[in-house]
């Protein structure tokens, strides 16, 4: 593909910010065609000038382009990086409100259970009609979403649509890093540094171990952890090394996850707020000990307004800042190699993707999003198939994944009777009251957003 169009939809998103810091990595996106799609004018225009400083001083010849219309941005993509939120950091906060209102203890909220739901009213709408977008305008384009709540999400697009779809989530590189301190093997590997032109270094896995992942998003299983260098079996000492580990000296975020992993005999991931709001043996004293509580919504680092971009931008001011600015990486944004492997020519290897299962994890039903380990080619992906999950943790995968559907469903079609019944089979909701309470309370809130519940 010579000089592809690449499409952010939602580029006001901090997600932006690391999308630059890789897209400027690859040469193989030299000459290509960078647009910015977010409904803000003054933040568009703001994110536009940090992208071309970068393209001016690094001479990377990328045709830079923003409509607060994504109709006008659409047209001929060849990927469409999707990074939408619907007021995500205030609602984000009323989700923990309404769960603690009902006796509900959320540690992420909004993923599974009643928050889940709630999110996906807002987000599932809005997804479809970028969807029906691109059916219209760049139906060939790959769509590479990294938004929550991400399965819920990607169902809905699944059933509802026919546009190329892949979800994104940096959860696998977050438990490597958690590996890696607990194991005392944070030195890092200088040959994962390079990214074509320009090396990383900030804040990403060292590169000392490899871990394969399965499961559903925000709670996958370590199947295996091994020696990136020399592929040597890493998952008898790890356990050996938690087993006699008191929970207070994990590494903090992993307290409650590796103290399951005593009993579950396999490790979740990819942290302790997400694995918490799925695994319903969670009580109040393991929750104390692990540290595990609500996640504090005021210091998530959310969405950028105009002068947030803007003081980004005003640091771009000769090639050498540039290039600072592209050296960093958070981890997680490996989204942008989805499309680097897609133009490499040549089939690669993924640590993780969501797609539905069809077969990768052969004891979890063919219809639910799964987030497996794939292959990336020409135009293709493909998951691995990894066998059956162990016993312990196929049937909460199992479960979580139908009401996973079943609620992507209900977001779709405005059916109050399917999110209800979402609610019903929710693990953490005992009674039929507190679950209808819950939905008219989930319902009156998203009132004064555009979902499809009348």
């Amino acid at each position: 593909m010579k000089n592809p169009k690449f499409v952010i939809s939602g580029s006001g998103s901090q997600f932006t910010e690391f999308f630059l810091q890789e897209y400027f990595k690859y040469e193989k996106f030299k000459g290509s065609t960078l647009v910015f799609i977010d409904r803000k004018p003054e933040r568009l225009k703001q994110e536009i000038r940090l992208a071309k400083a970068i393209n001016d001083y690094l001479g990377w010849d990328v045709k830079i382009e923003g409509y607060s219309d994504r109709r006008q941005g659409l047209p001929g993509a060849d990927f469409v990086y999707n990074f939408v939120a619907v007021n995500s950091k205030g609602a984000w906060a009323k989700e923990f409100e309404i769960c603690a209102k009902h006796g509900i203890n959320a540690y992420e909220a909004y993923t599974i259970g009643a928050p889940g739901l709630s999110f996906s009213m807002r987000h599932v709408p809005l997804l479809l009609d970028i969807c029906k977008d691109m059916e219209e305008l760049c139906p060939n384009a790959w769509h590479i979403i990294d938004i929550n709540p991400l399965a819920k999400v990607l169902s809905a697009i699944q059933k509802f649509t026919k546009v190329k779809t892949i979800g994104y989530c940096n959860g696998h590189e977050m438990i490597v890093m958690a590996l890696e301190q607990f194991m005392n093997m944070t030195d890092r590997d200088g040959s994962q540094r390079d990214a074509d032109p320009i090396e990383r270094e900030f804040m990403v896995p060292a590169g000392r171990i490899a871990v394969e992942l399965a499961g559903i998003n925000h709670m996958q299983y370590c199947l295996r952890i091994y020696d990136a260098q020399t592929g040597e079996d890493l998952y008898p000492a790890v356990m050996e090394k938690i087993n006699a580990t008191k929970i207070s000296d994990f590494p903090g975020g992993y307290r409650f996850s590796f103290e399951i992993a005593k009993l579950l005999k396999v490790i979740p991931s990819p942290a302790d707020n997400h694995v918490g709001d799925y695994i319903w043996c969670v009580d109040k004293e393991i929750a104390k000990a692990a540290g595990l509580g609500p996640y504090p919504v005021e210091q998530w680092f959310g969405g950028k307004n105009a002068d947030d971009w803007a003081k980004i931008a005003n640091k771009i001011t000769d090639a050498e800042s540039a290039k600072i600015f592209v050296k960093q990486r958070r981890i997680g944004w490996m989204s942008t190699l989805i499309a680097h492997n897609m133009l490499s020519g040549e089939p690669k290897y993924f640590p993780a993707l969501n797609v539905q299962n069809n077969g990768a994890i052969s004891n979890i039903s063919d219809d639910i999003i799964v987030e497996v380990p794939g292959v990336i080619g020409p135009d293709y992906v493909k998951a691995v198939a990894v066998g059956p999950l162990p016993d312990t943790i196929a049937p909460m995968c199992e479960l979580h994944g139908k009401i996973t559907n079943m609620a992507a469903e209900a977001a779709a079609t405005g059916s109050e009777e399917l999110a209800l019944q979402a609610l019903l089979l929710d693990p953490f909701i005992h009674s039929v009251t507190v679950a209808k309470n819950i939905l008219a309370d989930i319902l009156a809130y998203n009132k004064s957003y555009d979902t499809r519940f009348k």
